[in-house]
């Protein structure tokens, strides 16, 4: 829009411009015209009365009276000039007579105005040109010299003329302004008009964008308009292009979603159906090293391993059997859970697990009640608190803390935080930390006991809870923030003390890995 508006004010500039250079050639034209008027009418004057008088006193006396020899008539006599004209006679360099007429009489000019008629003739290189006479204003004056050496001076105000071309710029300065201001009114309003079916196709492309489909929205039901998609249009054929866009994008959605379902079938599936040989494999294992004073020492070892590795096949089974039931929205028994007691037994149970650790909790003395399954959430926050457990060396401090908003201002959100001071996650794994069997060690090793579904497990529960998880990781510690859905206090949970001393206890295996 600026730039029409600027092409369009450059146009009016120059039609303007224009229009006035016009105007002013004319004007002067005119002025040109009266000033030929008024020469000839003041040459014929002078040439004759002056002829008439020399061939009788063979002499010109400008100071004789009339009919003395020599007599000249004077210039405010003289007839046939317009108002604002004026005539001189400049002899020797000095005027001789002069006369400025106006619509009742003639004057003579001062002596100011007569010295600028003399300097202008004294420095005129044209015929014709304007001079400024003092309080007289501008005039256009003619020089017209004769052979004896006398210089005949016409002029012509230049006032009326100025005043026309003034009057005329400032009408055509307003007129091009108006101009300006409708052009640029009507060519908002006209280019609304004619945008407004894109504006409707950007607003359903718009919708489009605001889709949860990494959520779980695998249709797309937003469309452009059929008034909005006719071909025969420019806009139309935007609008018929982001429609066939959709659609492909649905359907390519839609076979994804159906992948997807299969995929996650086939995992509960196997998953479940895997349980049974692997109990079975466990329990032959243990129900042979009954006997194991009469099995070779070899053996023994073998069957220790055959029962150690289904034990942890199984774990694994389990979470992806877990993973596959939170994809599809199972496995979640919600109720009234005080979060605050759930984090300081966890905190507690990874006290035993890792006594090498400083573990501390900090959490409100009120109860801090979300909804959800006790279960799942009591696993989340183990499952960061191994994560820290594991990856960061003794004698590190993990704080655990709950907070929650302090006035009905703040988002209505309880809020979880893990931290520690380890030495944090490298700034390239960040992106990766919560996808499935992700894990740091790029050989996937297993000597930490990582499957890499720890914190795949903790992102799923939280989300299967409306709620989320974030890291923020640096070489001075690594902090977890989850945040769930919190209703508020409530008087059907007083507020408690709760034990947050934790005793040095003697090392334990820990089972869950940072992922």
């Amino acid at each position: 829009m600026t730039g029409i508006a600027a092409v369009i004010a450059a146009v009016l500039a120059v039609s303007g411009i224009l229009t006035v250079v016009t105007v002013s050639a004319s004007v002067t034209t005119v002025v040109d015209t009266q000033l030929t008027g008024s020469m000839e009418a003041f040459e014929h004057s002078v040439v004759k009365f002056h002829d008439q008088q020399a061939a009788a006193a063979g002499t010109v006396n400008p100071d004789a009276t009339r009919g003395e020899a020599g007599y000249i008539k004077p210039f405010v006599d003289y007839v046939g000039h317009g108002p604002g004209t004026l005539i001189a006679l400049v002899s020797g360099g000095e005027v001789v007579d002069s006369a400025r007429f106006t619509k009742s009489d003639a004057t003579a000019l001062n002596v100011r105005t007569q010295a600028l008629v003399e300097e202008a003739v004294a420095t005129g290189g044209t015929a014709r040109e304007n001079v400024e006479l003092g309080a007289l204003g501008g005039y256009r004056l003619e020089f017209l010299t004769h052979d004896n050496g006398d210089v005949l001076v016409a002029g012509v105000s230049l006032a009326t003329a100025r005043s026309a071309v003034l009057q005329e710029t400032i009408v055509i300065a307003g007129l091009a302004v108006l101009a300006l201001a409708v052009t640029i009114i009507g060519t908002i309003i006209v280019v609304r008009l004619t945008l407004r079916p894109l504006s409707r196709v950007a607003a359903a492309a718009e919708e489009v964008s605001t889709l949860q489909l990494e959520h779980g929205d695998t249709g797309i039901a937003v469309r452009v308009d059929d008034a909005d998609t006719d071909p025969r249009t420019e806009i139309g054929k935007v609008g018929e292009a982001l429609n066939g866009l959709i659609d492909h994008v649905d359907r390519a959605l839609a076979v994804r979603a159906a992948t997807d379902k299969r995929m996650r079938r086939f995992v509960t599936d196997a998953s479940h159906e895997l349980r049974t040989p692997l109990a079975a494999i466990q329990g032959y294992a243990e129900l042979t090293r009954q006997d194991s004073e009469d099995l070779p020492p070899m053996t023994e070892h073998a069957l220790a391993r055959i029962e150690s590795e289904a034990t942890r096949m199984s774990s694994l089974v389990s979470e992806l059997l877990l993973l596959a039931r939170l994809d599809e929205g199972q496995d979640l028994h919600l109720d009234d859970v005080d979060l605050s007691d759930l984090v300081v037994a966890a905190v507690s149970d990874a006290a035993v697990s890792a006594p090498g650790h400083q573990w501390s909790v900090d959490v409100p003395e009120r109860a801090i009640v979300v909804r959800g399954d006790r279960e799942r959430l009591h696993q989340l926050v183990v499952n960061l608190l191994s994560n820290a457990a594991v990856h960061t060396p003794a004698g590190t401090c993990v704080v655990t803390r709950i907070a929650a908003p302090k006035s009905d201002d703040e988002p209505q959100r309880a809020s979880l935080t893990i931290a520690d001071d380890g030495p944090g996650i490298a700034e390239s794994f960040v992106p990766e930390l919560f996808n499935r069997f992700a894990r740091a060690d790029s050989s996937r090793s297993r000597a930490a006991g990582s499957t890499g579904l720890g914190l795949a497990i903790a992102l799923s529960i939280a989300e299967g809870h409306e709620g989320a998880i974030e890291v923020d990781s640096s070489p001075a510690g690594t902090t977890f923030t989850v945040t769930l859905p919190w209703s508020g206090p409530s008087d059907e949970h007083p507020a408690v003390r709760r034990r947050t001393d934790f005793p040095d206890t003697q090392p334990q295996p820990v089972s869950s890995a940072r992922d």
